[in-house]
């Protein structure tokens, strides 16, 4: 969402995407007598000793202007970031053409063993000596719930949210566990992207290689829900169930007429032909660009979602397609046409798992929750204690350079804390290599470059890999691809390589209103965005039009030297252009298509360890209770409304700096609304505790 900034400076260039919830945040903003402008960014939303590591055989020092003065070979490996002569828009110091060489990765496919004797008899005693809240019933259930978000970080037990790897490390705990006989687990609607709900939906069929079985019971269900739970070994749904298979939508929402009628004069300069962001402000219908890279996307997840259903339950995919298109609403014919197991109930379902564990019907069905075997260690199951450690850094939510002081503990990326991390890796000795987990739309530009750096010099001595989420777009992107090798999800968004900038001219409005402003300035360009009250001049646009190519054109260099491409060859797939990871990996911009585990053998690859051999990840950070987490358990509404606030004061108080941002505003419907407007979670919340 563009925010309107009430100081404004010259170098402040946002690149990130407008949407209708936009409008309610900044509507009210527009009648301030201070600089208004607009700023927007991504539209919608072989193997060495990791002593001698080199990321892509790439010189750090290229970006290093001392090293470049110190070092005559340094010219053959020319900065990105080197001025063009003035005035000679055409010139573009490219980096110098490397052969990219095509690296065989391992599968990371999960493949259950069975413990030996010994080491069943060394589980077995690690679990006498367990904490009391760590034991499990032997024959127990674990039961899970999943819906509504879904983190990509880890949170303490006082947290109502979900946890990917949390949730991820349960199945994998449960499939070796003993005392574990199976999964039960409850779905109903996710509001997280389709990379989570890929990498639980593989953990899922990982889990059945163990032979146990998983059972799931979905009494809310959408494609997303439906494509997780077809997974399991059995599929209940309750007689009165609600689904909705009708297929897949995006939209776009423009305000070119909205902002006319109120007399705002949105004055835009877009770098990129898929840079949408300002289409939505100045047009009132869809280009042909957006058009042409919405269908692409929805294409994409529609197609992934037909394959992977068709593959999961037998059925041809145009049977699928026949059969979404019936419009079907009764439960009875899912389960006619074999896409359920039966109709039932929950308490039916319970039963059932009772006469599968030979339990008597008057004795209660061992369970155990997500939270309490969440606490469960993996040491008690043999499962952990590798010498070999390597270090992971979860990335998730918006990029800042400094925190705000409304932001909680957990929110968003803070560029200082990420580099004090990055650096405490570096400097020791203990971590054969690194992951970065990253699930964001981007933020501050600055920041994203400064931490790109950081990963840079990290990636010089030890093997450093991206694993992404849901999305690593803009600023996400920026961090991802200073790594040495990217992995991402088939359908993760990313890359967005691009930069829309402009302000607001106010004049219209101000005239409806009674509402005068007048400037005393000193400078040529000291007005550039402090008169909102007027258009630009022509001297004025001119500057405004070559710091926006100029910003855009840092990014896109220094994405082109990172993957090893050349500029030309970056600029076919930058443009401000939103891929699926899928794409993404066809275009260069990705290595690798998996989820976290894949990112771990490649490391492992990278850092010379046998893929036989077991690792320890260390989590650069752990997760500590904050005041509105613990209150969580007395009141969630209460809560979501206290964050939410947070968030929008955050919002809007944030430093004026350079911006790479994706929000994923255009698939509410395919991605949750994770990052849609803090209004609109804010009226949510607000009536969900009435």
């Amino acid at each position: 969402m563009s925010k309107f900034f009430h100081t404004c400076h010259f170098t402040s260039i946002h690149c990130r995407i407008l949407s209708t919830q936009t409008l309610s945040k900044s509507l009210p903003l527009l009648l301030a007598p201070s600089p208004s402008r607009f700023s927007l960014s991504n539209p919608l939303s072989l193997h060495s000793p990791p002593t001698s590591y080199r990321h892509r055989n790439l010189s750090i020092r290229a970006f290093d202007s001392d090293a470049q003065k110190d070092e005559p070979s340094a010219e053959k490996e020319k900065d990105p970031d080197s001025d063009k002569p003035e005035g000679d828009e055409g010139s573009v110091v490219k980096p110098k053409k490397k052969v990219k060489r095509k690296e065989k990765y391992p599968s990371g496919e999960f493949v259950f063993e069975e413990f030996s004797a010994w080491k069943k008899l060394v589980v077995k005693l690690r679990m006498l000596i367990a904490f009391p809240w760590q034991r499990v019933r032997k024959g127990s259930v674990l039961t899970m719930n999943l819906r509504g978000q879904v983190s990509d970080q880890l949170k303490s037990r006082f947290s109502s949210e979900l946890s990917l790897p949390q949730i991820c490390e349960n199945f994998i705990k449960a499939a070796y566990d003993p005392r574990i006989s199976g999964i039960y687990l409850h779905i109903e609607t996710l509001n997280c992207g389709w990379g989570k709900v890929e990498e639980i939906r593989r953990h899922v069929l990982d889990f059945k290689k163990s032979g146990k079985f998983i059972v799931g019971y979905v009494p809310v269900c959408g494609e997303k829900e439906y494509y997780l739970a077809c997974a399991c070994e059995e599929l209940y749904f309750p007689p009165s169930a609600y689904f909705a298979l009708n297929g897949l939508t995006v939209q776009a929402s423009f305000l070119g007429g909205v902002l006319e009628n109120v007399g705002v004069e949105p004055q835009v300069e877009r770098i990129g032909k898929y840079k949408s962001a300002g289409d939505q402000l100045i047009r009132k219908n869809m280009s042909e660009e957006n058009c042409e890279m919405l269908t692409s996307l929805l294409d994409n997840i529609y197609g992934n979602w037909l394959d992977k259903v068709s593959h999961t339950t037998g059925k041809e995919r145009e049977h699928i397609e026949s059969f979404i298109n019936e419009g079907v609403y009764q439960v009875e014919k899912l389960k006619e046409d074999g896409w359920i197991t039966n109709i039932m109930y929950d308490d039916e379902v319970m039963s059932k798992l009772k006469e599968r564990l030979k339990i008597q019907e008057d004795k209660k069905l061992p369970v155990v929750d997500y939270r309490r075997y969440s606490r469960v260690r993996k040491w008690t199951l043999g499962l952990s204690g590798g010498k070999d450690k390597i270090a992971v850094i979860r990335a998730s939510g918006s990029i800042s350079r400094v925190r705000g002081s409304f932001s909680v503990s957990s929110s968003g990326i803070v560029a200082e804390q990420f580099i004090e991390k990055i650096r405490r890796i570096r400097e020791s000795k203990r971590y054969k290599a690194a992951i970065i987990r990253i699930d964001s739309p981007g933020g501050d530009a600055l920041a994203s470059d400064l931490m790109w750096r950081e990963i840079r010099l990290l990636a010089a001595s030890k093997p450093v890999i991206a694993s992404m989420g849901d999305v690593a777009a803009s600023g996400g992107y920026y961090m991802a691809m200073g790594t040495g090798a990217i992995v991402a999800e088939n359908l993760t968004l990313t890359g967005s390589i691009g930069v829309v900038t402009g302000k607001f001219n106010l004049g219209k409005l101000y005239a409806k209103i009674g509402f005068n402003k007048e400037i005393i300035s000193r400078g040529r360009f000291a007005e550039l965005t402090a008169a909102e009250q007027r258009p630009f001049r022509p001297d004025e646009a001119k500057l405004f039009a070559a710091a926006a190519k100029n910003s855009y054109k840092q990014f896109r260099d220094k994405a082109a030297f990172s993957r090893a491409m050349t500029v030309d060859k970056m600029e076919e797939v930058a443009q401000g252009r939103v891929w699926t990871g899928k794409d993404a990996a066809s275009r260069g911009l990705v290595d690798a298509i998996g989820g976290f585990s894949l990112a771990v053998a490649i490391a492992k690859q990278k850092a010379s360890i046998p893929q036989d051999r077991q690792v320890t990840l260390v989590e650069m950070s752990t997760p500590s209770p904050s005041l509105p987490e613990i209150l969580s358990g007395i009141g969630s509404s209460v809560v979501g409304v206290d964050r939410t606030l947070k968030g929008l004061l955050e919002d809007l108080t944030s430093s004026n700096g350079i911006q790479a941002r994706m929000d994923g505003i255009m698939f509410q419907q395919l991605e949750g609304a994770s990052f849609a407007s803090p209004f609109l979670n804010l009226i949510k919340d607000y009536l969900s505790s009435l």
